[in-house]
């Protein structure tokens, strides 16, 4: 018992130790994203507002249309399991 008790305590040190070290390194060279000296949307503030616009444009477009086609797949997924439905109710009363 006093083994496995020792055992245990040894195993949550070294995993206390391995994530401070871990969150010290990430802090120090992040995996996930660079920093940029500039930021990341210095860009666009060097566009025209006309140019803005039309980004702006497409994305709500391009967003609009992903929720259009959202929507046809849920239509379309409950009307395969209405036919399942029907199907299952024919085939096993």
């Amino acid at each position: 018992m006093l083994v496995s008790a020792l055992i245990l305590i040894v195993v949550l040190v070294v995993a206390a130790v391995g994530g401070v070290w871990a969150v010290l390194l990430e802090r120090r060279i992040p995996t996930s994203y660079t920093r940029s000296p500039g930021g990341d949307l210095a860009w666009w503030g060097l566009l025209s507002a006309d140019e803005q616009e039309a980004w702006d444009t497409a994305v709500l477009d391009a967003g609009e249309q992903a929720e259009i086609d959202a929507a046809a797949d849920a239509r379309d997924a409950a009307e395969f399991l209405v036919q399942r439905a029907q199907i299952n109710a024919q085939f096993h009363p």
